[in-house]
């Protein structure tokens, strides 16, 4: 196994060079003779998703809506594994970026996700409370994984990388060290809301009132700014971030940064949020950025044509004559290359 410490350097790198050329290849998916294993947990009242490399014959399941080839609840590899904690975007599922994280545990990563369940809150000062919650799920989840028997001695016990999707960008950045204020989001509201309404727009009640019966968190109330030990040590990304309110000239524990930025994106538009970003995280940190065309929600796995005949979902909608499993093989490259040094 190519993340196994014990091998040596040269045979390292050649593994490694195999598996990520095989992962780039798959794209989008696992053959028969690859094998994400996959299994769903619940600790102190956080759910969460983990993908992880393993050996076991994949079957094709559902998860949510989705159609999925893993190897549920099968053994964990032999070895030790580099661990990073995924993020989903705001009112999302960690099971939308399935395709990523089986690419992900496939080249040799154990991959954890939990759900955030407190993203009804987000809107003006709610944020920090929300992204609060946010943070300690991913501790939990963190902490759960590590110590269960299934994976505690097949985990390698640092660098820890991270991925996140548009808020879960801000709260990657957070796990890494940045900080979190307020009145920084609504400074720049104040001056640019109408450039970048999809971020000022305020939710409103109704639409936290409907969220807050899709989740059942423990609430509690939290400090403004954000403060929190840093969980991210090792390699992170972001794709299509939310930046305003993150404060990242506090020191950032993470090694190396990656943004991507979506040309198109009218949600997290990049010059607000990803180019501010980069531009401020760089003089911390080595950093890299990518710009590719697509929209906010392409990073988002396809859903399936039977139920978006049923249901008009928002996020599974593309522009005429865009290819979302394309866009996807793109971003899931950038990705695999940035947690492994390229």
């Amino acid at each position: 196994m190519c993340l196994n410490s014990d091998l040596p350097s040269r045979r390292i790198f050649r593994c490694w060079r195999a598996a990520l050329l095989t992962a780039l290849g798959l794209g989008l998916g696992l053959s028969a003779a690859h094998a994400a294993g996959f299994r769903e947990i619940t600790t102190r009242g956080v759910r969460a998703g983990i993908w992880y490399p393993g050996d076991a014959p994949v079957t094709t399941q559902r998860l949510g809506p989705f159609e999925t080839k893993m190897a549920r609840d099968a053994p964990i590899r032999e070895g030790r594994h580099p661990v990073v904690l995924f993020s989903h975007g705001s009112g999302g599922r960690y099971r939308n970026h399935y395709l990523t994280a089986q690419v992900l545990a496939d080249t040799g990563f154990v991959v954890i996700a939990p759900q955030h369940e407190a993203d009804y809150l987000v809107g003006g000062r709610r944020t920090a409370q929300a992204l609060d919650h946010r943070y300690v799920e991913l501790t939990k989840a963190l902490k759960a994984v590590r110590e269960d028997p299934a994976f505690r001695d097949h985990l390698a016990p640092e660098p820890v990388h991270g991925v996140g999707y548009s808020l879960g960008g801000a709260t990657i950045m957070l796990a890494s060290g940045a900080g979190f204020a307020s009145e920084r989001a609504e400074r720049h509201c104040r001056e640019n809301r109408r450039a970048d309404f999809a971020f000022c727009d305020d939710p409103g009640f109704f639409h936290r009132l409907i969220q807050s019966f899709r989740h059942d968190p423990d609430l509690r109330p939290t400090p403004d700014p954000f403060r929190h030990p840093p969980l991210v040590t090792g390699r992170a990304v972001v794709v299509a971030p939310v930046f305003q309110g993150v404060d990242p000239e506090k020191p950032l524990s993470m090694a190396h940064l990656t943004v991507i930025a979506i040309d198109g994106d009218r949600i997290a538009k990049p010059e607000f949020h990803a180019h501010p970003l980069f531009d401020a995280a760089k003089q911390q940190v080595p950093a890299r950025s990518h710009t590719v065309p697509g929209h906010h929600h392409a990073f988002i796995a396809p859903f399936p044509k039977w139920l978006t005949d049923q249901e008009d979902i928002p996020v599974a909608k593309d522009p005429e004559g865009f290819d979302r499993p394309v866009f996807l093989r793109t971003v899931n490259r950038i990705i695999l290359n940035a947690l492994a040094g390229d």
